[in-house]
């Protein structure tokens, strides 16, 4: 049974494309982080600025951020699981 489009966030269909090189993309990691910040950058602006932001578009900031950390930890899962950890150098178990 698929399940329907309808109803589905951005971040439930969102995934790695399968044809990409194992590995930690830094690079897209980065570029989430940074669209993140400015998204954070124009809510602080609301607070200390003179002019105030709709309700609305408060809540849809926070929802693009929660949306961005959860493309982050998608890109993270992936290099964690397709990456080979690196031999561990001294220290316990």
């Amino acid at each position: 049974m698929s399940k329907p489009l309808s109803f589905a966030l951005p971040e439930n269909l969102l995934c790695v494309d399968s044809t990409v090189d194992a590995g930690v993309p830094i690079d897209a990691i980065t570029c989430a982080i940074a669209r993140a910040d400015s998204v954070l950058t124009l809510l602080e602006d609301h607070f200390e600025g003179e002019s105030r932001l709709a309700n609305h578009v408060i809540a849809a900031v926070i929802w693009d951020v929660r949306g961005t950390l959860g493309l982050i930890k998608t890109l993270a899962l992936y290099g964690d699981t397709t990456s080979i950890p690196a031999a561990r150098q001294g220290g316990s178990l």
